[in-house]
């Protein structure tokens, strides 16, 4: 007779499913729309199972943002191969573009932390998180002489986040996102003729030509 999995375990899957029906409901409707009988529905389980996890939608949508901001800050973070810190940051940007177009979670955590007034905290921390990611990056491609900008790399980098969450915003309105790979793509160019020297730019230019090769997600 096989082994029965630990309790503990089922818990966290069971869980977890509630995490992923409540995203994929939060994605397609928002925060305010979506109800936790319809999130029940989704997960495929009873209200009362989801309550035993989470008392309210609160809960489950801080619960949906801490997994993105897991998800997301893991890719800001991972090793690259590009040959400098501007091209980590192209190739960073590539990882969050496809989890936009591949993880309800992702979509779904970004749409919560956009939403006025639905959950403060959480997304706060995920935006600094992120801002201070790209920082370190900028930081370290103006030591090396790729990057040049009469502005603090603290002020690039929240532009650069600002940018990305507007071009992810725009391609979402006008095409559900089926244009975003192309869209980053053009936003990087626009941002790498504007800071990145002359005799650089070629380089990165590779690197984003690789990371985003032909838009196909």
């Amino acid at each position: 007779m096989p082994e029965r999995r630990p309790q503990q375990q089922r818990g966290h899957e069971r869980r977890q499913t509630v995490v992923e029906g409540a995203a994929r409901m939060f994605d397609r409707v928002g925060y305010g729309q979506a109800s936790l009988s319809d999130i029940a529905r989704e997960a495929g389980t009873t209200q009362g199972s989801l309550y035993f996890y989470f008392p309210s939608k609160e809960e489950l949508a801080i619960a949906v943002i801490n997994e993105q901001s897991t998800r997301s800050i893991a890719a800001l973070t991972a090793p690259t191969t590009a040959p400098s810190p501007f091209g980590g940051l192209v190739q960073a940007s590539r990882l969050i573009t496809e989890q936009l177009l591949t993880d309800p979670i992702t979509r779904a955590g970004l749409r919560l932390s956009l939403e006025q007034g639905v959950i403060q905290a959480p997304t706060t921390a995920f935006h600094e998180q992120w801002i201070a990611s790209v920082e370190e990056r900028v930081q370290a491609s103006i030591e090396l002489g790729e990057l040049q900008s009469p502005l603090e790399p603290a002020e690039l980098a929240r532009s650069f986040v600002a940018f990305f969450t507007g071009t992810q915003l725009i391609s979402n309105v006008l095409a559900g996102r089926t244009d975003l790979l192309s869209a980053v793509d053009t936003m990087w160019r626009i941002l790498i003729a504007a800071v990145i020297v002359a005799d650089r730019q070629a380089e990165v230019l590779a690197v984003l030509d690789a990371a985003f090769d032909a838009q196909d997600a």
